[in-house]
């Protein structure tokens, strides 16, 4: 396989104005120079951590039922998504995620990896939508899933919108086979979340995906890196939709419209 990633998300960056005194509030330690001077120039910050423990947001009411989500699970392979866009001009940034995050398309429409032959290949070979329940603020929605080499897969999405805060879940309810008859992962054993919540002037963006699976040495670092991979290429093709998707300004209106005639 010949991963190509550049080629796929060639979406623009959104530079964004944010405080010392704000990145200390949202992240720890762990987020370092580098990582902070990309999130200003609205690049995508992506670590493959291992653990939760190595996250580097804080435990902040909006990242509360995120970080207890993973910690539940228990994933010994997680990646960590971080990115940052301003308030102004995607207004509508949560109502629009969440509208795209319940569609098919956005998961068979992601690019993965280009073949020797220099074909395509998507994250999802195949989505089918089975259920969908709506109670109060929150929808679940029940879904089928084909990501090759891997047999299907049943998983619940769940994503709750509570003002400017939004919460997207997916985790498997089924076991996810290999070729029918090795169980590669128990239930509720994969896992990816994102919150998306106003601070200041700016959205702030954090997602984790984590799978737990048997640590074997021979195997580990090349399974690792398939799965980070997979939670990447997820995120980018979200935040490149995101960002082609800039709520556009209204038009301005001319002194008599604003005031009325003299």
């Amino acid at each position: 396989m010949i991963m190509s990633f550049s080629a796929f998300y060639s979406f623009s960056q959104t530079p964004v104005k944010i405080m010392d005194g704000e990145i200390d509030y949202l992240f720890n330690e762990k987020l370092n120079g580098r990582e902070i001077i990309a999130l200003r120039k609205g690049e995508v910050v992506c670590n493959s951590i291992g653990k939760v423990k190595y996250a580097r947001i804080r435990e902040i009411p909006e990242t509360v039922q995120l970080l207890k989500a993973v910690k539940k699970t228990g994933p010994n392979h997680l990646a960590e998504i971080i990115k940052i866009l301003p308030y102004d001009g995607y207004e509508n940034l949560t109502e629009t995620v969440q509208e795209m995050l319940k569609t098919e398309e956005s998961y068979t429409k992601v690019p993965f990896f280009i073949d020797e032959d220099g074909v395509t290949r998507y994250l999802y070979a195949d989505a089918k939508i089975e259920k969908i329940e709506r109670k109060d603020d929150k929808e679940i929605i029940t879904e089928r899933f084909l990501m090759k080499p891997l047999d299907y897969f049943t998983a619940k999405i769940l994503s709750e919108k509570r003002g400017t805060y939004f919460y997207y879940q997916m985790k498997n309810t089924t076991r996810v086979r290999y070729k029918s008859f090795f169980s590669a992962i128990g239930k509720q054993k994969m896992i990816a979340v994102i919150s998306i919540f106003r601070y200041g002037d700016n959205w702030i963006i954090y997602a984790l995906g984590g799978v737990d699976i048997i640590k074997l040495p021979f195997i580990d670092k090349a399974v690792d890196r398939a799965f980070y991979r997979r939670i990447r290429a997820f995120c980018l093709f979200t935040f490149a939709n995101l960002e082609a998707r800039k709520t556009e300004p209204p038009p301005k209106e001319d002194e008599e419209n604003q005031f009325g005639s003299q």
